[in-house]
């Protein structure tokens, strides 16, 4: 079963006060409507923008790049703290999609972008970024892979870092108590987060709810 999580008015309403997107985005929303593909969407990327440079995020990451319209959003906030993205992708047609967007801007010399599984590159990097938007909960392969994505990305952020986390509401599916497997492994997640002794965190329904955490 499926639920909504705000009124469909009010996001409405929200979407109409953001100003014009520059053409690149305008695109790939239209695209995305087009063709179904998924999107964090004007509000919430904006969101992200204004967290990254609020904090003067010189060190990003993102888990699961998708089309590129989030990373866009954090690279153009980078792109002002001189800072830089690295985000992992594991789909091939996902890597085509966010590398010609983020080239089309002129900001892909503020990018690395590696190909491949979560599981096996987030264990290879270095420590320290200042902000991590993780955004592959609603891919999870099996119920224990959400918090397992949270006990690799803690370590990699500084004290004082950030974790941006998408789709932690998942629908507001996370109400069912005979939920799927991907489901489950959200609730776990939130659960795992909210009690975390390294984090400091909050839920808020945003689009598809949206967990902030700041490391100790």
């Amino acid at each position: 079963m499926r639920y909504d999580i705000t009124n469909i008015e009010i996001e409405d309403y929200l979407t109409a006060l953001m100003p014009p997107r520059e053409p690149v985005l305008a695109q790939l929303e239209e695209r995305a409507r087009q063709q179904g593909l998924s999107l964090v969407g004007p509000v919430q990327g904006q969101f992200l923008y204004i967290q990254t440079l609020a904090m003067n995020a010189k060190k990003a990451l993102e888990v699961g790049i998708t089309t590129g319209y989030a990373a866009l959003h954090l690279l153009h906030a980078l792109k002002q703290t001189g800072g830089h993205l690295t985000a992992i992708e594991r789909h091939e047609d996902r890597i085509k999609i966010a590398t010609g967007v983020i080239g089309e801007a002129g900001l892909s010399d503020r990018m690395t972008l590696l190909h491949g599984e979560w599981t096996q590159l987030l264990p290879t990097l270095e420590h320290n970024y200042d902000l991590i938007f993780l955004d592959v909960l609603r891919s999870a392969a099996n119920s224990g892979q959400a918090t397992e994505s949270l006990d690799l990305c803690v370590p990699l952020l500084r004290q004082g870092g950030v974790l941006i986390a998408d789709n932690v509401l998942c629908s507001a599916q996370v109400l069912e108590e005979d939920a799927p497997p991907v489901v489950r492994g959200i609730q776990e997640f939130n659960k795992a987060l909210m009690n975390h002794p390294q984090l400091e965190s909050v839920i808020i329904p945003l689009r598809d709810g949206v967990a902030i955490c700041r490391k100790k």
